[in-house]
């Protein structure tokens, strides 16, 4: 039997500090539990604490992993428009490729998801994958002396995104975001802008497409842009359309909002139920920006 198709995200995975208490965190998190819901075989190479178990927050998922003194911990905080305030309180190891086997460096999608400064550049080169995508946010943040997390330029961008295919981006990773998702596109052939319940701008070098998104009630926006990543690389995998590859990843995003962590995550009927709403939805201009 032919195996089932593989998605790596490369990243720290992190406990995220909420109202509610701690929960896991982490675009690499995210992004492979939002693999395996839409049915491919997911691994993560990490590098987290003694208070991290794999087995327990990430089952079902091939976790490869640089044991460090500490996991990195963010605290989220959100104003009345769902902008995120955040604070780095500890941080792992840099990423090791040397904990990775042999046969996890051929990848059907690779993700490269940052979250504070873990990954050395051009990294994408080590691999031999069939789509490659990186989530630019970890590449966009500075840290003070207090852990509290501003945004910088990004002046490697070159080097960072050597060999990757598809570049996410949120309009609240930097300002003039969409100014850079244009500069970006001398790096990467797709740059994906998304902007919440409003939905994305798709950027490519032959033209730039708004698409609509599902809105849904809100309840924690933490990870949306990550299991958009993850379905953008699955879908696009799949098909090579990167416009139905940035719909269906839409349809994952709205799915996670409504729920806290990672437990809204949506299996790949009820995307596809979604994909086939919002269509019809758009179709009876019922989406209305």
């Amino acid at each position: 039997m032919d195996r089932m198709p593989r998605l790596l995200a490369i990243g720290h995975v992190t406990w995220d500090r909420h109202s509610e208490g701690e929960v896991l965190g982490g675009t690499a998190s995210y992004a492979a539990l939002a693999a395996r819901k839409l049915g491919w075989e997911a691994g993560v190479l990490t590098s987290a604490g003694p208070d991290f178990d794999p087995a327990r927050e990430l089952p079902d998922v091939a976790v490869f992993l640089k044991r460090a003194p500490a996991t990195t911990r963010y605290q989220n905080l959100y104003d009345e428009e769902g902008g995120r305030r955040q604070v780095l309180s500890a941080r792992a190891d840099d990423i090791d490729l040397a904990v990775l086997p042999d046969d996890w460096r051929e990848p059907d999608a690779l993700l490269l998801g940052p979250v504070a400064g873990e990954l050395a550049g051009g990294m994408a080169g080590a691999f031999e994958a069939g789509v490659v995508g990186a989530a630019g946010q970890g590449w966009l943040r500075a840290f003070d002396k207090s852990g509290a997390v501003s945004s910088r330029e990004w002046t490697s961008a070159g080097p960072d995104l050597a060999g990757v295919h598809a570049l996410f981006l949120s309009e609240g990773d930097a300002p003039s975001s969409l100014e850079l998702a244009r500069g970006l596109l001398a790096a990467v052939p797709i740059v994906a802008l998304t902007r919440g319940w409003r939905g994305l701008i798709l950027l490519t070098r032959d033209g730039e497409q708004e698409i609509p998104s599902l809105p849904r009630r809100e309840v924690d926006p933490t990870g949306a842009g990550d299991a958009f990543a993850a379905a953008f690389l699955v879908r696009y995998h799949e098909t090579l359309d990167a416009a139905e590859s940035a719909v269906f990843a839409a349809c994952a995003a709205s799915c996670v909002v409504e729920k806290v962590g990672s437990a809204g995550l949506g299996d790949r009927a009820e995307v596809l139920r979604r994909v086939a709403l919002r269509e019809r939805l758009v179709e009876e201009g019922e989406w209305d920006e």
